[in-house]
């Protein structure tokens, strides 16, 4: 290749670091569209090179980032499970109270029933006696 071709080159790529140095800097922001869509494909070579070149710390601090919640959500699902599980433990803890005391007032109304019948039953003076005996004189 001759000279001139080198020279061409070397400006095209001049031109490109150029391009991609202003564009990365928000230089370029025309209000024809167009246009800045043109500058900004003439400056994807360079942030392609310049980000592979370079490691780009605000990307690496945003994938830190994302790795600690990720880790943080790991924890407090762990937590929130463990507390759900106590929780229906408790749950099922109090539903068999429940349950129990509902046969407990059931039994409570067949006796009422039963001492109900047995009251209409007596006469008037096996009442006084029963009120004499229960509560005393």
């Amino acid at each position: 290749m001759n000279k001139r071709w080198w020279i061409t080159v070397v400006v095209i790529i001049v031109a490109l670091i150029v391009i991609g140095v202003l564009y990365e800097n928000g230089m370029l922001d025309f209000k024809w569209q167009g246009l800045t869509m043109l500058f900004a494909a003439l400056a994807g070579p360079y942030s392609l090179v310049k980000n592979w070149l370079t490691r780009n710390q605000v990307i690496q601090d945003i994938a830190q980032k994302h790795n600690n919640i990720r880790a943080e959500e790991k924890i407090h699902r762990v937590e929130t499970d463990t507390k759900i599980e106590e929780k229906e433990k408790r749950i099922k803890e109090l539903n068999k109270e429940i349950e129990l005391s509902e046969k407990r007032i059931e039994v409570i109304e067949l006796k009422k029933q039963k001492v109900d019948k047995e009251v209409k039953k007596m006469s008037v003076e096996e009442l006084q006696d029963e009120a004499i005996n229960q509560f005393g004189s």
